[in-house]
């Protein structure tokens, strides 16, 4: 009993001293700016921070994570059939203030001002270390400011304009700050872009392969500027916005063929799939921090891609609709059987709806799952006569297909079923070269038409120029040029083995 007495004693002072010392302590809510900016190792680890709060695009809620559901589901392209889906339960009906959608809307807005914040307060303090390899400390600037326009785009077309804070604020400040117009913050995201432009460099080596680039911010700009020239955003048609979003567009093609950092891929279906996305010359924007692959498993198997019938259990509810599978076009063939264009498919074509779902564009096979068309295990049936329905259909249990197909498209061959997850990941990205082209196209066909160059560069680039390239890049050798497991193009001799439609 002494021992336990004096043990007592010795773990009261202990604590009575300890709580003594924790009340001596500043406050924890606001960074030690002396001691973070004295040392450049710890200012680069503050930075990179902002690389590890950008938003995950295919993990967590929404996406692939807890809520499951595309946003794509949110428009005409895709349906989600289960009724616990983000997009049935909020996008669908408004419903903006729903947990499940809070992650992609109203969560964004502090998450977003909390990485402005530390920009500034990176900004308002480089000046402070000095240990910095030569040249760095302008490069750091670049990227903040980089990160500044990044996460003003990430309020920006959500909420439209925001209020612009110019400073890291204190509880002195007033913060009663007025909602800047769509244009004033545009306008400020496309002036940080272009500071950081002018101190970054065109690539990185070693470990800091993943940073910031040129690249990087001439996709922004090629993005947010096509937003501005959109019908919602420019509603008088101003052309010379239209001008502007294809100039940015065309500044990053030819910076690419220029430089050969990012080319267009010819394995299509790789770009999502099988592989890191730093090792896909197609991306160029993607996550290095935090989580940026997303393993399937039995849980995203079973609950987001997997159709509800037998062999595979799954829930697969991300269902393409019919205006989705309509825009893959049909190849068409001269008298000697050889491809000559293709056309777009048309239900008043007797022959196009005989041979639905026949020599359709090849992506059409790599992303839609229909019906009898053979996939891993067995047919796909959804299929109904009368009251008999097939394996994968069932219009009394919300898990099933509304649409009458399933999504191919992010479902590795690998990933047989809920207990065979196999080994694939997706990696996380948010601009692809792919998309460049695309708004190039939408842009300058806007403005000028589909086969018309205003721009007046050296080289003349139509819209249907760069559609056609975007188009070419898609390769599908002949089967018995195709080898092994190990050749990259092994799925497309097996799903032709499997598919005569394709």
């Amino acid at each position: 009993m002494k021992r336990i007495y004096i043990l007592i004693l010795i773990v009261s002072s202990a604590l009575f001293f300890s709580c003594d010392n924790f009340l001596d302590q500043a406050p924890t809510n606001e960074e030690d700016k002396e001691y973070i900016f004295e040392d450049y190792t710890r200012a680069q680890r503050y930075l990179d921070m902002l690389y590890y709060y950008m938003p995950a695009k295919w993990t967590g809620s929404g996406k692939f994570g807890d809520y499951y559901g595309f946003l794509e589901s949110a428009t005409d392209m895709s349906e989600y059939s289960s009724t616990t889906g983000a997009t049935n339960r909020s996008f669908n009906v408004g419903n903006w203030r729903h947990a499940s959608v809070a992650s992609e809307i109203t969560s964004k807005w502090a998450a977003s001002y909390n990485q402005i914040r530390r920009c500034w307060v990176m900004l308002e303090n480089m000046d402070k270390f000095n240990n910095h390899p030569e040249g760095r400390k302008e490069i750091m600037k670049g990227e903040v400011y980089f990160f500044l326009a990044y996460y003003y785009n990430e309020l920006l077309f959500r909420y439209g304009g925001v209020p612009i804070v110019d400073r890291a604020l204190t509880l002195e400040d007033d913060l009663k700050i007025p909602r800047a117009s769509y244009e004033e913050t545009l306008n400020f995201i496309v002036e940080n872009l272009d500071k950081a432009y002018d101190l970054l460099p065109e690539h990185w080596t070693g470990d800091d392969v993943g940073r910031v680039n040129k690249a990087w911010i001439l996709a922004v700009k090629s993005r947010i500027l096509l937003y501005a020239a959109s019908p919602l955003n420019n509603p008088t048609n101003d052309k010379s916005k239209w001008e502007a979003a294809a100039k940015a567009s065309r500044e990053l093609i030819d910076f690419c063929k220029e430089s050969g950092m990012y080319k267009l891929s010819h394995d299509w279906q790789n770009i999502f799939m099988r592989g890191y996305a730093n090792q896909k010359d197609e991306i160029i924007i993607y996550k290095t921090t935090g989580n940026p692959q997303v393993t399937f498993n039995s849980k995203l198997i079973n609950g987001q891609q997997a159709t509800p019938g037998e062999d595979f259990w799954g829930g697969g509810s991300n269902n393409p609709t019919q205006n989705f599978v309509d825009r893959f076009e049909v190849i068409k063939f001269d008298e000697n059987g050889e491809a000559v264009g293709t056309e777009q498919f048309d239900w008043s074509n007797s022959e196009h709806v005989k041979n639905i779902y026949k020599n359709r564009d090849p992506r059409f096979y790599y992303t839609v799952l229909y019906n009898n068309r053979f996939w891993i295990k067995r047919a796909i049936g959804v299929w109904r006569d009368g009251n008999n329905y097939g394996p994968d259909i069932d219009p009394k249990n919300h898990n099933f297909s509304r649409t009458g197909y399933y999504l191919r498209k992010y479902w590795p061959r690998s990933c047989f079923d809920e207990k065979n997850p196999g080994g694939a990941f997706v990696s996380s990205f948010y601009i692809r070269l792919g998309e460049i082209y695309l708004n190039y196209a939408e842009a300058m066909n806007e403005a000028y038409g589909p086969y018309t160059d205003g721009l007046g560069m050296s080289e003349k680039y139509t819209a249907v120029d760069a559609i056609n390239e975007l188009r070419a890049r898609l390769v599908c050798p002949e089967s018995s040029s195709i080898g092994g497991e190990s050749d990259p193009y092994w799925y497309v001799k097996e799903e032709r083995n499997e598919n005569p439609d394709f």
